[in-house]
Parts: C-alpha cells; structure tokens; sequence
C-alpha cells in the first residue's frame, strides 16, 4: 500500500501542473462533463474540442438540448462519428426533463440508468462532475496499470478492481483525470516518455528503462460500401429519403440511396430505385461519384441525376419519399455525404 500511496501523491502533483486547459475542466457542471465524456467515447480529445465548443453554444443546457429536434442535434454532431451517442444524448436529455424537471442525476446508478451510459462514462460523470469515489477505467488507464505492474494480459476485472484500490478518496475528480491524462500525454501506447513519468521510480515496467511499445489490438476491418445516390429535382424541390433509425448514414432524411449489390450495374440500380420512388424511371444522368468515410466504412457513392418538369410528380410511398425544397436542404441534410452530392458547404 505505500507503493499506492507514493502513487497518488506523485500523480496528483504532477496534474496539477501539467493538465491541459480543457474547457469541460473550466466548468465542472454535469451538464458539461457529459457532453463532453459522451463525445469522447472512442474520439481523441483533439478532434472532440471544435464540436464540443459548438455543441455549447447551441444546446447550454438540458433543456435546450431535450427541447431540440433530432435533426439539430445530428446536425450539430455530423462529422464526429458513432452518431448513435448523439441519439441517445438526446434521448437522455429528454429523460432528464422529463423525470426529474431537468435535474441532472446525483448518484452512480442514476446516471448509468442514461442512454448511451456504461459503467466506465457513469463513474466518469460522477466522480468528475461530483467529486464522488468511483473507479474509471478506460484503455489509458488500463495502459498506464499494466506497465505500472508490468502485465502483459488480465481480464477487465482485474483493472477495475486495481482502480478500487489506487483511487484517492479524498480528491477523486482530480485522480481519475489524472490516470487518463498520464495514459493520454506520457504513458504512451507506442513511444512512451518514460522519462518524463511521474511514476517512474514506482513502475515496475519503468525502472528498468524505456517501455516498450504496447502490441495494437487489431483494430475493426474497414467496411467497404458502394451506393448509388438519386438527386430528383423538380423546380426548387428535390426528393428526399426518410432514412431508417438503424440506418449507418446519420440523420433524419437524405437522398435516395441504395446498397449496390454484388455484380449489379450501378445504373440498372438507380432506374430500379427510381422506379420506387415514381413507379418509373425518368432520364437519369449519370453525374460523377463521390467518397465518404462514416465510422468504420469507406462509401463510395455513384450519383445519377434526373430533372422534371413542374409540377413535382406524385410519389408512390408519401411517408417514405417527399419533395423538399431545396432551400431547406442545408438544415435537413445532416450527413455530409448528402452534402458532398448537392455540393452544399
């Protein structure tokens, strides 16, 4: 235990001189952690802090956000990924409001009952925003614990377990952010800067040198998906999709799409889409292709064009595809790939 208790106090120190000026750490509301722990679930820091400023300054609090569409909140998380957390943000949002007139839950189990919460963002919220005593482990944590005890392997309870014990009761907030910010910015997965460790002396992994580089788990494949995309104008209008909540591309509605299927020619599949959106094929012009990356999957999408002339046909499924005009697309269109298409900024 004194090695642990060395550990806290080392640790500790060198947070306090050394974190970073993160803006969720200005304000430790937990309003303000959650959003932000939410958005860093499988996101660096970096990439997180632009959309965490806007998302801010559009929905300050819960019952800005619970009040919103789906669509503004998608709108808002476009280009940051996993877009079922934006989902189920705001699903709990509304839950907040809901249930407990906008008050943000006090305790572990409350929090974790959220949509799109774990075990590891509840202990995150509940510890940083409330100072309270609850073990975090995430993969900077668990980095820094098995070249801290030099273990190459252990199964997820193990960490949790040595989280229970090297906690420091009397200043979780800080201790919690201070294990994943040493994870984050010394205890590194490839080049780690051991010699800038404030744990050193105590690693076992440490003291006899630089650590090695940690083996990368194989990472998930990257999936590829070819489409082919219908942009049916009529006038000011274009048709639009209501797009599946299961769906992989984000957001309420886009553009006609369709999975091309193995050995199809892209434009046999786009006159057969048209041909559910019409009944018929009109004139379709083939317009170029365009790339996307969304998660896990590299799309690359055939566009086909067809222009009619006023009034707008009748479409055939009036819940599914609807004429829009196409002033209105750039607050509908919450994927860019939708975007890349019309070539709207």
């Amino acid at each position: 235990m004194e090695r642990i208790r060395k550990l806290r106090g080392r640790l500790l120190i060198w947070y306090r001189r050394h974190q970073r000026a993160l803006p969720w750490r200005n304000r430790r509301t937990p309003y303000r952690v959650w959003i932000a722990e939410i958005m860093l679930q499988q996101t660096r820091v970096q990439t997180v802090l632009p959309y965490y400023d806007r998302f801010l300054r559009r929905f300050p609090d819960v019952e800005t956000l619970a009040a919103a569409s789906e669509n503004e909140v998608l709108e808002l998380w476009a280009g940051l990924g996993y877009y079922r957390r934006a989902r189920h943000l705001h699903a709990a949002a509304r839950k907040i409001v809901a249930e407990s007139g906008g008050q943000f839950p006090r305790t572990f189990e409350g929090i974790l009952q959220l949509p799109g919460v774990g075990r590891y963002t509840a202990g995150a919220i509940h510890s940083i925003a409330f100072d309270q005593p609850q073990p975090v482990v995430d993969g900077n944590v668990i980095r820094v614990m098995s070249r801290f005890n030099a273990i190459s392997k252990a199964p997820a309870g193990y960490f949790w377990s040595q989280a229970e014990l090297w906690l420091d009761r009397e200043a979780p907030a800080d201790f919690n952010q201070a294990m994943m910010e040493l994870g984050a910015l010394v205890c590194l997965p490839v080049q780690p800067r051991c010699t800038e460790c404030p744990l050193r002396s105590l690693c076992q992994t440490g003291r006899r040198g630089p650590a090695p580089p940690l083996q990368k788990r194989p990472g998930r494949a990257q999936e590829s998906v070819e489409l082919v995309m219908l942009i049916v104008e009529c006038g000011r209008n274009v048709v639009l999709e209501k797009l599946p909540e299961d769906g992989f591309i984000p957001g309420a509605w886009g553009l006609p799409v369709r999975i091309l299927r193995s050995g199809s020619r892209p434009l046999t599949q786009a006159m057969s889409l048209a041909q559910v959106i019409f009944g018929t094929a009109p004139l379709l012009e083939e317009s170029g292709s365009v790339r996307h990356a969304i998660t896990h999957r590299s799309i690359l999408a055939h566009l086909y064009r067809a222009t009619l002339a006023a009034p707008p046909t009748r479409l055939l499924d009036a819940n599914r595809f609807v004429w829009f005009p196409r002033a209105d697309l750039n607050r509908l269109l919450t994927s860019s790939l939708f975007r890349k298409g019309l070539k709207i900024q």
